[in-house]
């Protein structure tokens, strides 16, 4: 399991090294291919111009002065020179160490002047090439040490932030450095403000089931007592009343049994489960390249999470099942108007369609083609629990226009 200090110092600064161990040496191959042409142009010029001036001078002058001008040219460029004249006799070597044994022949005015062998590799040039490609190297190693020290003196504070902020989860006041975090923190409080106000109600529900069922238990306890002390006869009236109290705990019975969380009514932002639904889901819809587009603002309902996962299950798969691939569906809450939307790109309705299922459950051919199962009664499902919550419901559809559903809920505050 990887930590947020792996993740942002260890991997990152891995791949970090990575990228620039491949670029320098990407970089390395492109200066040497360069420079190699660059040097192999100035080696021929300089060789084409040391093979001519030898050419004339062996020719035109005396050897004193072919050799003055072999020597300055050695001590100037640095390179190894090997000069026999025709007959094979040497005239010039700097060549200690015998190195040298390629020779070419020398012609001057098409007569042969003699032999001539260098080796350019000692050469100022072949250093100066080496020094730059040192120093370029060098350079870049320095930049790329320095780099990596600043990010990594960035990223391990940016870890320390990271695990501060996820450490102030849930404590109230706390204040944090990245805004998704916070995002994460205003959610899990939010939900658990809801969580606690669904507490609280249940145990209202409880508690005034509770006083519901004390009065029968009065009554009966009473009769009971009078019966056993002898202060009271078992008349057929006692025993009506006793039947009826007991009826009253029996009907107040399932009351304690049925109700779930799920079940009762609290105040929420329904803008947050919607976008936990989404997620969810979001692969289901990814599976039929479908793209879900969100813009919630808070809107605070009193509604139970099941009504309220009823009403977003059926509109939102609804959507689904009758968009075409690669479409978009919309959803958005507007907390000034109190409106929930979803609107779809899919096949839509006309409006024989849209007065038909308003009146009962119906399914139109195009839905039946593009998707066979269903039972025509989501409308009716929806609406039932529309009419609930005491808002209203708007539909806009138009065949292959795509269908747009809007739920007010400003009756219901």
């Amino acid at each position: 399991m990887n930590s947020i200090k792996n993740l942002l110092v260890s991997q990152i600064l891995k791949y970090i090294i990575i990228i620039f161990v491949s670029t320098i040496f990407l970089l390395n191959i492109a200066f040497y291919v360069f420079s190699n042409n660059q040097y192999l142009r100035e080696i021929e010029r300089q060789y084409t111009a040391l093979y001519n001036m030898t050419a004339h001078l062996a020719a035109e002058e005396d050897i004193q002065t072919l050799e003055v001008y072999l020597e300055h040219y050695t001590h100037t460029n640095e390179v190894l020179i090997q000069f026999n004249n025709a007959e094979g006799q040497s005239v010039f070597s700097n060549d200690q160490d015998s190195q040298l044994d390629k020779y070419e022949a020398v012609y001057y005015d098409e007569s042969l002047v003699g032999y001539l062998a260098v080796n350019f590799e000692p050469s100022m040039l072949s250093k100066d090439i080496l020094s730059g490609f040192i120093g370029l190297n060098f350079i870049s190693i320095t930049l790329f040490a320095l780099g990596v020290y600043i990010l990594f003196k960035f990223f391990r504070k940016e870890s320390n932030n990271i695990r501060r902020d996820l450490s102030h989860i849930g404590i109230e006041g706390s204040i944090f450095s990245y805004k998704e975090i916070n995002q994460i923190h205003t959610q899990l409080t939010t939900i658990q403000e809801q969580k606690d106000k669904q507490r609280i109600v249940y145990e209202s529900h409880i508690k005034s089931l509770a006083h519901d069922i004390k009065t029968p238990l009065t009554v009966i306890r009473i009769y009971t007592d009078s019966l056993v002390e002898g202060n009271l006869m078992p008349t057929k009236d006692i025993l009506v009343d006793l039947r009826e109290e007991t009826m009253k705990i029996s009907d107040l019975l399932p009351k304690f049994i049925e109700p779930d969380y799920v079940e009762l009514p609290y105040l929420q932002d329904i803008s947050l489960f919607i976008e936990r639904y989404v997620n969810k889901y979001r692969e289901v819809f990814d599976s039929k390249q479908i793209t879900i587009e969100t813009r919630l603002e808070p809107l605070a309902l009193s509604v139970s999470d099941k009504d309220i996962g009823r009403l977003i299950e059926h509109l939102t798969f609804n959507a689904f099942y009758y968009s075409n691939p690669h479409s978009a569906i919309k959803i958005s809450t507007h907390k000034d108007s109190q409106l929930f939307i979803i609107e779809d790109e899919g096949i839509g309705m006309s409006e024989e369609t849209i007065d038909r299922i308003t009146k009962g459950p119906y399914r139109s051919k195009e839905a039946m083609l593009l998707n066979e199962k269903g039972s025509g009664i989501g409308f009716q499902v929806i609406n039932e629990i529309v009419q609930k919550l005491g808002a209203t419901i708007h539909l806009e559809s138009g065949v292959g226009r795509g269908t747009k559903i809007s739920i007010c809920f400003s009756q219901k505050k």
